[in-house]
């Protein structure tokens, strides 16, 4: 003897296309109010330091308060990409010097990436070009920041 069971069939969540980024979102995740998807809403937030670059998105963070007071930090995204995210990262080293019995200051700025593909929404030779654009801004980025900080700029 058969015994089967009911399944459920589970139809798929609607899609909405953002106009920004040109990515499909879940309608239910999307924000209509700001008339883009999630991700766009972080990135280019401008109470949160959010930047439109054409070819990429780019965010830069400071804290005013606590351990990491004045340092930076820079999310940049690449349009094309769903999950690639360069980082630029703004590291202070304190170092003891025995001979002047002082503790010293070392900035260190670091460039990080990570690559999950494309999202289908450009060509692959297009999605290159905006990630290339997207790095060369982020070494500039990091190559400003170090120069200020040698100079004893403080943010």
């Amino acid at each position: 003897m058969k015994t089967t069971t009911a399944r459920k069939v589970v139809e798929p969540d609607p899609r909405t296309t953002c106009p920004v980024c040109g990515d499909t979102e879940k309608t239910s995740d999307y924000n209509v109010d700001v008339g883009m998807c999630s991700k766009c809403l972080w990135f280019l937030d401008p109470t949160r330091g959010g930047v439109d670059h054409g070819n990429f998105m780019v965010r830069v963070s400071a804290p005013h308060d606590g351990p990491t007071a004045g340092v930076r930090f820079a999310e940049i995204r690449p349009r094309g990409f769903w999950s690639g995210i360069i980082e630029v990262h703004e590291n202070i080293n304190h170092v003891y010097n025995d001979k002047i019995k002082t503790v010293e200051k070392n900035w260190d700025v670091r460039v990080s990436w990570g690559s999950g593909g494309t999202d289908g929404t450009q060509d692959s030779i297009r999605a290159a070009e905006n990630f290339t654009r997207a790095m060369d801004y982020a070494v500039m980025l990091a190559r400003l920041w170090k120069m200020q900080r040698q100079q004893g700029k403080e943010v």
